[in-house]
């Protein structure tokens, strides 16, 4: 997430500054805008055979809920509601879009070809522009700010956008895949001190913006800009203290700025409606990155899979290390031998920060607990840490690295110098440039999507769920949850959901922890226990009348069951057990009529 070089004080120890050019004026610039413009085309290439029924393989859970919150947007703009509430979701409560990952900084602006196009080719578009425009970011900042030699830049910039955490965020994930701005705010901020007033309202107007986009990426970002004024300040404090006061000038002009535009989104995240502290506890202590998956190759890349280590992940899409130790070998020789320059140094330590960081509270290798707590088992007490995924630090390292790279290269293929090393360091240029070789990501692997039934499709459920109602799919499990998510999207939240895959609070906790998904009663336990086991499971009185609480509290008008979902028979029998009555047809679905 992180660190580009700082400004040049002492230039036998520092990054070069390169000379001022016009921008884009080399064959170089084109080179990177094609390359990146065809490598985010082709990783996304299986979405855009078919936007609107196509899913990431390993992530249809996420895909659900942003295209839900893609078409909430389009919605909420064409009926005068609120972007930052949902009530078609999770009837009576609703959703909190702030304290969810709601990309309201691509949703509303997208708005018209989620409308025009539907939902699933605003996701494949958003995806697709954030894994084309966060390497070009890279490349426009590293060769005008960093390094003189271009191709330096390129190939560092190429690691910053498809190394494997990012090609693994990708699969479902284009809020942690779209960086496009970290590279240009953390510069803003680094150059503050020029132009105080003019950057500062620029700096406040970038923050806003990266905070409707992704919030974790913003919070790693202002760790390493903390961490870029310690190592700056341990070594060159001079470059902090001369021009303090036009820092801090400029920090109030971007903090005030910031504060207009978000105080409100703020508020509703921690003290609206449905808003809850934290991150599910099982994920804030258990999601931690393995530390043998730091030395190891990705599991999945453009040259095949190497099953073996896909057990060092948490899941495919949270793979955010695997950089194979050749690589990791290389850059620590070459940060040793530039250990002077103020940029290797940053990046080092913004590196090893976030690499502790995301081995989670209890560290493991190879699956095995190691040592003592790591520091994260204190930070998660501490505001905003409690939010963040522990695993997602290891995004923040791959930065970091870049920024080693870009150094490194630039050095190494430098002019002058004594002739007789120039083997050497060709040799080192070409074994970073071999050791990136084997981190080549492959493209999104597609599934086709669950089809959505006539009777959602052609608008019979209206006749069924009077106005104030809400549809109830029959399966009450987070894969239910997700497929009638993708529904309702795609049919442009013509209809409400009694049930969804968000983040909201649990009501039994009286902390307001957060739990994934609607809080599950005795009615949809049953329903999920007979979609998951394919057996109906023991009907008592007791449930029944607690089967017409629970319909009558999410307002329910109609349970619908497709054809063709799995264990149908079974869960047709347990919902005709609870509502008393079997199902009536209608097309290509069961239908029990629940209010009247």
């Amino acid at each position: 997430m992180v660190i580009t070089a700082t400004a040049h004080a002492d230039p036998q120890v520092e990054a070069p500054s390169p000379p001022r050019r016009r921008p884009w004026s080399e064959p170089v610039d084109l080179v990177a805008i094609a390359l990146f413009a065809a490598a985010g085309s082709w990783l996304t290439a299986g979405l855009w055979r078919d936007p609107a029924a196509a899913t990431v393989t390993v992530n249809r859970d996420d895909q659900a809920f942003f295209e839900w919150v893609l078409a909430h947007a389009a919605h909420a703009l064409t009926h005068g509601q609120s972007v930052f509430f949902a009530s078609e979701m999770n009837t009576p409560a609703g959703v909190n879009l702030m304290a969810n990952t709601s990309i309201l900084g691509f949703a509303v602006p997208l708005a018209p070809v989620t409308l025009l196009g539907g939902p699933g080719l605003t996701f494949t578009l958003i995806l697709t522009l954030a894994l084309i425009t966060t390497p070009i970011a890279w490349y426009y900042v590293l060769s005008r700010h960093v390094v003189a030699n271009r191709w330096a830049a390129l190939a560092a910039a190429a690691f910053c956008g498809y190394a494997p955490g990012l090609a693994a965020q990708a699969q479902g994930h284009p809020n942690l895949v779209a960086q496009a701005l970290v590279p240009v705010i953390f510069w803003c901020v680094v150059r503050l001190h020029l132009q105080p007033v003019r950057r500062g309202l620029i700096l406040g107007l970038l923050v806003a913006y990266q905070f409707f986009v992704n919030e974790e990426v913003l919070f790693l970002l202002a760790q390493a800009v903390a961490i870029t004024v310690l190592v700056t300040l341990a070594g060159t404090p001079r470059r902090i203290f001369q021009p303090g006061r036009r820092y801090l000038a400029g920090l109030a002009v971007a903090g005030a700025v910031a504060f207009a535009l978000l105080a409100y989104p703020l508020y509703v995240q921690f003290a609206g409606p449905q808003s809850y502290r934290g991150v599910p506890p099982i994920v804030g202590r258990t999601f931690g990155l393995d530390v043998l998956s730091y030395v190891s190759f990705p599991p999945v890349t453009a040259y095949g899979q190497h099953p073996g280590v896909a057990k060092l992940a948490i899941n495919p899409v949270e793979a955010n290390s695997f950089f194979g130790w050749p690589l990791l070998i290389m850059l620590g020789l070459l940060a040793v031998w530039q250990v002077r320059v103020l940029a290797v140094r940053v990046a080092a330590a913004t590196a090893v920060w976030f690499a502790v960081l995301s081995f989670g509270a209890y560290p493991k290798l190879d699956g095995h607990r190691i040592g003592p707590p790591g520091p994260w088992h204190e930070l998660i007490k501490v505001p905003l840490f409690d939010s963040v995924v522990p695993a997602r630090m290891g995004l923040a390292v791959i930065p970091a690295l870049g920024v080693i790279i870009a150094v490194s290269l630039d050095r190494l293929l430098r002019r002058g110098g004594r002739r007789r090393w120039w083997p050497v360091r060709a040799a080192a240029a070409a074994a970073v440039l071999f050791s990136l070789v084997p981190l080549a990501p492959r493209p999104v692997a597609v599934s086709p999507a669950t089809p959505m039934p006539r009777f959602l499709a052609d608008g019979t459920w209206r006749a069924y769920a009077p106005p104030g109602t809400s549809l109830m799919y029959a399966d009450a499990t987070s894969r239910g949850d997700v497929i009638a998510m993708r529904w309702a999207a795609t049919a442009g939240l013509d209809f409400t959901l009694a049930r969804g895959y968000f983040l909201g609070p649990d009501p039994r906790s009286a902390d307001r922890e957060a739990i994934f998904s609607t809080p599950h009663t005795t009615t949809s336990i049953r329903i999920m226990t007979a979609a998951k086991t394919g057996r109906v499971p023991r009907i008592h009185s007791l449930d029944v009348s607690g089967a017409a609480n629970d319909l009558d509290y999410w307002k329910v008008g109609a349970i619908f069951l497709p054809d063709g979902t799995p264990n149908g028979a079974v869960l047709a029998a347990t919902i005709q057990r609870l509502v008393g009555r079997p199902g009536e047809r209608a097309g290509d679905v069961l239908v029990w009529r629940i209010a009247s």
